[in-house]
């Protein structure tokens, strides 16, 4: 009985729906559509994708390239070439990319293998700039500074009372009696 009233329900329904009804329903719906996809949809071409694909690629082999060969004098014709890239260009797309100029990466690069040959080793310090491709002393001192807000030779003394002290602590240990 149940199942008759919701029928009769529907023709009723049925009933009253002014001729095109389906078409102005359909016509709702494309404008909803419509506005959807003019007002919230993200364009993404494969074109644009591929683009992509390609500059990381170029990127990559920059970054190994620099990483393998950043101990010895890496010139911007010579990394441009590694992008197949004219150098004015490898520039923009260095900067554009990694949010530096090549030569900054390269003595971030650099910088890092010097402070943990620094902290590491006993070596000295012209030894370790010969080593990781550090030619100009005082380019090398202005950009330690600025990176690590210490010379060399304080971050050496530092390590040194750290290791110290900390020598010193465990030998009291074993000294007393548990």
């Amino acid at each position: 009985m149940l199942s008759t009233d919701r029928s009769y329900g529907l023709q009723i329904a049925n009933d009253i729906r002014p001729e095109g009804y389906l078409l102005r329903f359909n016509s709702l719906l494309f404008e909803i559509l419509f506005q959807l996809y003019h007002n919230f949809s993200i364009k993404i071409f494969q074109a644009d994708l591929t683009h992509k694909a390609k500059d990381l690629n170029r990127l990559n082999l920059v970054l190994d390239y620099t990483n393998q060969n950043y101990n010895r004098p890496i010139s911007i014709d010579e990394i441009s070439q590694i992008a197949y890239l004219d150098s004015g260009y490898f520039c923009r797309f260095f900067k554009k990319h990694m949010g530096l100029t090549f030569l900054e990466y390269l003595n971030e690069v650099r910088l890092s293998h010097i402070y943990q040959d620094l902290i590491s080793t006993q070596d000295t310090l012209q030894h370790i700039l010969e080593r990781h491709g550090f030619t100009n002393y005082k380019l090398f001192r202005r950009v330690f500074l600025e990176h690590f807000q210490a010379t060399p030779s304080q971050i050496r003394k530092h390590l040194h009372n750290r290791v110290g002290k900390v020598t010193s602590s465990t030998h009291r240990a074993a000294d007393t009696p548990f």
